[in-house]
């Protein structure tokens, strides 16, 4: 029993598309593609040495931004940014890595559905783990819980293998949890 594109893509809740797939593309610089992006001004500032994006400097642009009461497309991209490295494809502690922010690039220049990229690194480091028995796992936690909690029989229904319905798991999980 493994998790499927279709389970990822549902729980995710990301728009189809015509079922474009993330295909990693060979950018010159993901870094300076990021930067332009999301308007960061130097590289040299927000680069750790081993690649990836320091998570304080991103913050420091969120704080900026939302002390200049910027609103729309630049706010956003800045906090899609931040889930895309930290909650998605997560991986050393309070930096983005160069492979968060590659998709996070084709994610906003083609609007490709990551749920395969996100499925493939849960496989991978799974795989990684029982093949060496150490180590930490190197991907999306909190997707992979979701998905065993929902084949799990319980007694509430909201974990009953909800995309067999047209329900939205996190949609459904935030009202039932943050009523109030």
């Amino acid at each position: 029993m493994t998790p499927t594109m279709e389970e990822y893509e549902k729980v995710l809740d990301f728009p189809n598309n015509g079922r474009k797939i993330y295909f990693r593309q060979k950018f010159k610089d993901t870094a300076s593609e990021v930067v332009n992006l999301l308007g960061l001004g130097k590289i040299s500032q927000c680069r750790v040495a081993d690649g990836g994006f320091k998570w304080k400097f991103i913050k420091a642009g969120m704080k900026k931004n939302a002390e200049e009461g910027k609103l729309g497309d630049e706010r956003y991209k800045l906090v899609a940014f931040t889930i895309f490295g930290l909650v998605l494809f997560p991986s050393k502690i309070r930096v983005i890595s160069l492979e968060a922010a590659n998709v996070f690039v084709e994610y906003e220049y083609d609007r490709i559905n990551p749920s395969l990229a996100i499925l493939a690194e849960t496989m991978l480091s799974l795989n990684h783990y029982r093949m060496y028995g150490k180590g930490a796992m190197r991907c999306c936690s909190l997707m992979l819980y979701l998905w065993i909690v929902s084949h799990i029989e319980t007694p509430k229904d909201i974990f009953n293998n909800f995309w067999w319905f047209d329900l939205r798991p996190l949609k459904v999980t935030i009202e039932k949890t943050w009523k109030n």
